[in-house]
């Protein structure tokens, strides 16, 4: 048997890829860490570019799509394509796009969630927990309040928002 022949950058990036969709910034970072040089690896991402195998756009899009079916508001969105190395106007590009009634679908299907979870709580208590549980899936105090009226009950305001929580971002 001879020596082992290394692995190029190419079919590194393509195992990689075809494990998960990957960000430009996440694919790089990976193939830095294993140990090619930094030209290669732009030149292999600007090949994987070219072939239509890498996208941040596409990727953006899909992340976006997932969280929303999983009950995600806009900040979780823009954390979560943070999160994936996705850059600032692709994200911000991607979320221009969506549509009312896409977050609209999001936030009930988190409301719905947050209500099962909740039942048989007091009103007032179980409305502040419902809207805390919004809150924390990336929806704005605003959207959650508004989504929470019909269950009544008073609200502490203050003790909903959260240090470093942007208010309102829907």
């Amino acid at each position: 048997m001879g020596p082992k022949k290394a692995k190029t950058a190419h079919t590194v990036a393509l195992e990689l890829l075809n494990r998960r969709a990957l960000s430009e910034d996440e694919l790089r970072k990976k193939l830095l860490k294993r140990g090619f040089g930094s030209k290669e690896v732009e030149q292999e991402l600007s090949r994987l570019r070219r072939a239509g195998l890498v996208s941040d756009l596409e990727l953006a899009r899909m992340v976006v799509r997932s969280k929303l079916q999983t009950g995600h508001g806009r900040w979780a969105l823009r954390v979560a394509l943070r999160q994936r190395g996705i850059d600032v106007k692709v994200s911000e590009r991607v979320l221009a796009e969506l549509a009312p009634e896409d977050e609209d679908g999001a936030l009930s299907r988190a409301l719905e969630k947050a209500l099962r979870r909740y039942e048989g709580e007091e009103a007032s208590l179980r409305r502040q927990k419902v809207v805390r549980y919004l809150l924390g899936r990336g929806f704005g105090l605003a959207a959650a309040l508004r989504a929470t009226e019909f269950l009544g009950g008073e609200l502490d305001e203050e003790a909903l928002v959260e240090p470093g929580n942007p208010e309102d971002v829907s």
